[in-house]
Order: structure tokens, then C-alpha cells, then sequence
């Protein structure tokens, strides 16, 4: 009697439903839009409840909601916002993590590592948001399954296409359009899913240029052109519920140009032409195979055989020459290549002995191959008319083999303690050198109450690849190098810890602290330049440590519709190179106090607004301190980042409007407005002279509000 009156009741509901048609159809909108809201705290629940400390995750949904700087949702850009993290430079695709560089992140797509993983100088990331899956985000507390980098692992997942249906997406921006297709192959059996990108400033640029072209005359003209690409490829089989086959492929290409020719005239008509040329391009590429097998509930592998490549090709050619003198031509010619690229094999495993312990367990293998070359000629005309050829070059190659082991065991202790413990085993092998390292990992989870849970775990990592830069830029003339005899491998220790409170449905609060040390590190100690020499290239840089320490704060109420996010991070970094300064000074990303704040409203099915306001102490440089007058002036320095520049703030907005059609399809309408009340960060820094000869330091800020649009239709 009781299941036949509920099963009255649900006919009755049904029945409702289909009376009061589109208002019920609005309703239905509004449950979905609920439900994805409930995923996303879900996942992130479950993700944090996890045993191990500083580990994020990110669905699709949230990744591509809120503020679109110039029109692309950025991956990165999402993660800056993060407690731990710094920035760096405005705008850039920079991630100093806990103190780190921001060459010591392991990027990985679809479990391959990226070595290159922005656009456009870093103005937006590698990442194609229309093809990810989920994204994992560690700053701490690490699984021995990850190594090879010092400071975070993002890992990131793009997502099978759809066995059942083809469905798809066109995106136009400000700067770049994007197109995304996904369907079956063979139905319920083989799948794809595309995403393609492409940039349209070249387009933008043409009438530029056309422009100052026609305001320079005849007697100066100029060219050039910048363009971006990119193309996310994944196709899935499965051949059982238990047993499925990836194949993926990635490739970003970047292309910039600039040229300028000037005609020069004298009083003694006396002519010549003034040419130079730049041109500059570098990408990465990926390619990978993935087998996954369940064996039985309590096993299943992963096997992974993959390739990676990131290369950057740099040319600078500068010439002239005049028509009276018997065509005499001066010219210099500058070249700079330089690739990574990476062969390599993983094999993954899960063990559920029994409700107490899951096992993972595995190996890799890596064989790499580094080379940087770079190029010099000059020709000059001599004093019998014939050219004088000048030519310098160097380059130079590494080869070498990363094997490693490694295991992980989560046991259930209690019902409330949780406790992981792990090793990794790595070895390096380049030349005559070997070098080898064991990397202990522990993480423990203690629920002291059913909304409060602690954690706690200590991790150590090695980083083998070491990014070779003159200066503190991403830039593509930028070489990776491996550990040699005299450039050590970089190690980190790290210990962190936290409470998790959930004392509300509607709230969350973190805090979190961490402790941390870093050896073997590298800075630059050469003559001023772009690009370091490569031959010795070790002798151009000094060895030195770090440290940082610090705190992080995460309070959030969320009812689904209305989101708040407060977070704080107070940290202190530190580094210690003897031959630069002999006692602790602070780092360039020594930002004491970060705060961002995070909101966004679901006011209505259709509409959404966003906003973010970013705070944080300003970035360091060095500013002379003291000066002598020998002949003239000469500048001392009593330590290196002994000056802060003012502090960073900003605030972001967005609206989203999105209409479902009867067919099914949407539109979609983001507006973004970067820096809405228009305040000028500094950017850069220089000494000022006063009229009674005393110097000052001025900032100058470069980005003001940038306003961008996006339209995404979905099919």
C-alpha cells in the first residue's frame, strides 16, 4: 500500500510538470543549474577531504565561469588567484608557488609533460578550456606518483568525447576564436573530441600598420604580424566497461614578426637604406598513447607511452648599405635555436587489497635530449671594397635518461585517521654523471569531528631540468639544461599543515601553513643580456637557497546561487646566494600579504555576474643605495630586492547571459572588464633625477581597464 502511494504521488508530480509547460521548463533549467553547482562543491569537498594538504580541483564549468581576460578563459589566470600563489608580472601566465621560481611547476596534459605552457609572452596559458576535463592542483603534501619538480604539479585532464551524440561549440573573442567538436566514431564504442584555436591579431594589425605606413611616407616603412594556434586532439575506444584505449595530441605554435626599413638622405645626397628584421617563433608538441585495464575491483593499470617537444627558433637580422659608395653594405645576422624533447613510458597501478589500504605503485622512464645553439655573422666593407665576414657561434647538447619508482599506500587507520605514506625513487643519468635521489612522502588526515578534520605531511622533490635566463621574463630565446658535474640537481623539503571546518552547510574554512627549503638553486651572475652564454653555461650562474613560510586563509558561503570567497595568504620567501650577498635577502615575489576576494551571483537561470578584487604587496626590485664619484657617478647596492614597489590592487568584473533554444542548442555572452576602476600597477621602476642633482625612484603602470566580449554558441 505504502509503494502504491508513492508511486501516486511521483505520477502526480510528472503530471504537474507537464501542465505548466514553460514555467516548468524554467524550473527544470534551475534544478539543472543547482545540480552542477552541487557537483562542483562536491568534488571540491571530496578533493579536499582527501589526506593530503594544498590540493585543489577544478571541474570544466568552474574553470570557464567568471572574468575572461581578453575574451579566453585562462587556466592560470584561475590558479593565480589561489592562497600560495604570486603572480609575478601583470598579466603574465606567471606561477610562483610557496616561494618558488615559476620554472619549478610540472605542467601535465593528459599525463605528459609540458615544457612550454603559455601564449604570447605569457598573456594567456596553453590550455584549451573547451577540452578539459578536471584539474588537479597540488602546492603541497605531493603523492609519490608525481616528481620532477620542486613547488606544484598541475595536472590537467582533458575529457572523451561523447560515445552517444555529436555536439560542439564556437567562440569568438578579442583576440582569438575557438571551435570545439565532439562525438562518436563508432557508436558507443570510439569517440573524439576536438578543440581547435587561432588568434586574429594579424588580422587587427593590418590596418595598424597600413596606417603608420602611410603617416611615415615613402621614407621609413614597417611590417610585421603576431599569430597564435593551437590543436587539442583526443580519440577514445573501448573495447569493455574495464578497458579502454586514449590517444592524444596537442600542438601550440606562436609567430611574431616585425620589420622597419628607413631610407636615410644627407645634405650631399648621399642615400642608403636602413633595414631590420625580427622574427620569432616557438611551440610545443605532444603525442600520447594510453592503455586502461581493470583486472578486478581491487586492480587496474594505467600504461602511458608518450612524446613531448617544445622549441623555439629566434632571429634578428639588421642591415645597410648606400648607393654612392659603390653599394657598400654593412649587415649582422643573429640566430638563436633552441629544444627539449622527451621520450616516455609510465605504467601505473591500483591495488584495493582490502577496506583498509589502496596501493598505488609504478615506474617511468624518461630519455630526453637538450640543445641550444646560437648564431653570429657580420659583414662590413673593408678598404679594397670587399666584405669583411665576422662569424661567432656556440651550442651545445645534453642527453639524458630519468628512471623512477615509486609507492604509495593510503591505510585507514581508524575511522577517523587516514594516513599515506609514499616513496619515490629517482636516478639521472646525462653524460658521465649519476645522480640519484630518494624522495620520502607521509601525509596524515585526522577527522576530529564530523566538520573538522586536520591534516599534516611532509614531502621532499628533486628537479633534474634547470630553465637557463638572463632575466626574469618568459621569453623564447629562454634554453631548458639537465644537471651537470657543476649544476646540481634542486631539492625542496616541505612541511604543511592545516584545519578543515565546515561549521555550516553554506560555509567552508581552511587554514593552512606551511614550511619550506630549497638547495641547489640557480640565479644568473653575468653581463647584462637577453641570452646567457651556452657553452659553460654553468659558469654564468651561482648556487644558492631558499626558504618560505607562511600561512593561508580560505573562507567561502555558498547556497548555489550566490558564491563568496575570501582568501588570505601571509608568507615570507627568503634566498641565500653567497656570491651575490652573504646573509638572507628577500626574493623578487616576496609579497607579505595577498588578498583576494571572489564573488558571483546566479541571480536569474539565464544571467550570472562575477567579481574579483586582488590585493597583494608589491613585487621587489634592486635600487642603488649609496653612489661614489669617480670621474662620475657609480652606483652601490647594500642588498639585492632591498626596495618594494607600491601595492597591487584591482578589481575584475563579469556577466554571463546564457539561452537554451527549443533544439537544444545555447548562446552564450561573456563581458569581462579587467581593472574596472582603471588603476595603474607598477609595472616598472626607474631613478628619477631632481634639478639639485638628489635621485628619486619612479613606478610607472602600464595596463589600464581592459573591456573584452565573448559569444559561444553551443550545438
Amino acid at each position: 500500500m505504502y509503494l502504491c502511494t508513492k508511486m501516486k504521488k511521483k505520477f502526480v508530480v510528472f503530471g504537474l510538470l507537464l501542465l505548466l509547460g514553460s514555467q516548468a521548463q524554467g524550473q527544470i533549467k534551475s534544478l539543472q543549474d543547482s545540480l552542477d553547482a552541487a557537483r562542483i562543491t562536491a568534488v571540491r569537498e571530496k578533493m579536499r577531504n582527501t589526506t593530503q594538504t594544498g590540493l585543489m580541483r577544478m571541474d570544466a564549468k568552474e574553470l570557464k565561469s567568471g572574468v575572461a581576460v581578453f575574451g579566453t578563459p585562462d587556466v592560470i589566470k584561475k590558479l593565480q588567484m589561489l592562497p600560495g600563489v604570486a603572480a609575478g608580472n601583470e598579466l603574465m601566465s606567471g606561477l610562483y608557488v610557496h616561494g618558488g621560481d615559476g620554472n619549478d611547476n610540472l605542467f601535465l596534459l593528459d599525463g605528459i609533460p609540458l615544457y612550454n605552457i603559455s601564449h604570447f609572452g605569457g598573456l594567456f596559458s596553453s590550455f584549451n578550456t573547451d577540452v578539459i576535463d578536471n584539474l588537479d592542483f597540488y602546492k603541497s603534501g605531493f603523492p609519490a606518483r608525481y616528481g620532477g619538480r620542486l613547488s606544484s604539479v598541475v595536472d590537467v585532464e582533458t575529457r572523451e568525447g561523447d560515445m552517444e551524440k555529436y555536439h560542439g561549440s564556437v567562440s569568438l573573442g578579442l583576440i582569438d576564436g575557438r571551435l570545439q567538436v565532439e562525438g562518436p566514431i563508432i557508436k558507443g564504442k570510439t569517440s573524439f573530441n576536438l578543440g581547435l584555436r587561432r588568434s586574429w591579431m594579424e588580422a587587427i594589425s593590418i590596418p595598424a600598420i597600413w596606417y603608420a605606413n602611410r603617416r611615415n611616407g615613402e621614407d621609413q616603412t614597417v611590417g610585421g604580424g603576431y599569430s597564435m594556434s593551437d590543436i587539442n586532439a583526443r580519440i577514445t575506444h573501448r573495447f569493455s566497461p574495464g578497458h579502454t584505449l586514449n590517444a592524444c595530441f596537442y600542438t601550440g605554435s606562436d609567430n611574431l614578426r616585425a620589420s622597419q626599413e628607413e631610407k636615410l638622405r644627407d645634405e650631399e645626397s648621399h642615400s642608403g637604406n636602413n633595414l631590420m628584421k625580427i622574427g620569432v617563433k616557438w611551440g610545443s608538441l605532444t603525442a600520447s598513447l594510453s592503455d586502461k585495464y581493470e583486472f578486478s575491483k581491487k586492480l587496474r593499470t594505467k600504461n602511458v607511452l608518450y612524446y613531448s617537444q617544445s622549441s623555439s627558433d629566434t632571429g634578428y637580422e639588421f642591415s645597410f648599405w648606400t648607393w654612392n659608395e659603390g653599394d657598400r653594405i654593412t649587415s649582422m645576422n643573429d640566430s638563436d635555436k633552441a629544444y627539449v624533447r622527451e621520450l616516455g613510458l609510465r605504467s601505473d597501478w591500483d591495488w584495493y587489497p582490502n577496506n583498509y589500504h589502496h596501493v598505488r605503485y609504478g615506474l617511468s622512464a624518461q630519455y630526453h635530449w637538450y640543445h641550444s645553439g646560437r648564431s653570429f655573422v657580420s659583414s662590413t666593407p673593408g678598404m679594397d671594397g670587399e666584405p669583411i665576414l665576422s662569424e661567432d657561434s656556440e651550442a651545445t647538447g645534453y642527453r639524458s635518461l630519468e628512471p623512477a619508482l615509486y609507492a604509495e599506500d593510503e591505510i585507514f587507520l581508524r575511522y577517523n585517521l587516514t594516513v599515506n605514506l609514499g616513496l619515490r625513487y629517482a636516478l639521472f643519468k646525462t653524460g658521465s654523471k649519476l645522480y640519484h635521489s630518494p624522495e620520502p612522502r607521509v601525509a596524515f588526515k585526522w577527522l576530529i569531528h564530523n566538520s573538522l578534520s586536520a591534516k599534516l605531511s611532509y614531502t621532499r622533490m628533486s628537479q633534474f631540468a634547470h630553465l637557463v635566463s638572463a632575466v626574469y621574463m618568459d621569453l623564447p630565446s629562454n634554453s631548458w639544461m639537465p644537471s651537470t658535474d657543476s649544476a646540481r640537481p634542486m631539492v625542496s623539503e616541505q612541511v604543511a599543515g592545516g584545519l578543515y571546518f565546515t561549521p555550516h552547510k553554506y560555509w567552508k574554512i581552511h587554514l593552512e601553513g606551511w614550511y619550506k627549503t630549497m638547495n641547489h638553486l640557480l640565479a644568473y651572475n653575468g653581463s647584462n643580456t637577453f641570452t646567457p652564454p651556452l657553452t659553460e653555461w654553468e659558469k654564468s650562474f651561482t648556487e644558492g637557497r631558499g626558504r618560505s613560510y607562511g600561512m593561508e586563509l580560505e573562507a567561502t558561503y555558498s547556497t548555489g546561487k550566490l558564491s563568496l570567497t575570501a582568501y588570505y595568504t601571509l608568507s615570507w620567501t627568503w634566498r641565500r646566494f653567497e656570491e651575490l650577498y652573504n646573509d638572507w635577502y628577500p626574493d623578487r615575489n616576496d609579497n607579505r600579504h595577498k588578498i583576494n576576494l571572489v564573488a558571483s551571483w546566479h541571480f536569474t537561470p539565464n544571467w550570472s555576474l562575477f567579481a574579483n578584487w586582488n590585493y597583494h604587496s608589491g613585487n621587489r626590485i634592486t635600487f642603488p643605495s649609496h653612489y661614489i664619484m669617480e670621474g662620475s657617478r657609480r652606483f652601490l647596492y647594500d642588498a639585492p630586492y632591498n626596495t618594494r614597489l607600491p601595492a597591487y590592487h584591482r578589481l575584475d568584473l563579469g556577466i554571463d547571459f546564457n539561452k537554451t533554444f527549443r533544439n537544444g542548442h545555447s548562446l552564450g555572452v561573456n563581458l569581462s572588464i579587467y581593472n574596472a576602476y582603471n588603476h595603474l600597477n607598477a609595472s616598472l621602476a626607474f631613478l628619477e633625477t631632481r634639478e639639485d642633482g638628489t635621485f628619486y625612484g619612479m613606478a610607472y603602470g602600464l595596463i589600464p581597464i581592459i573591456p573584452t566580449i565573448t559569444a559561444t554558441y553551443k550545438f
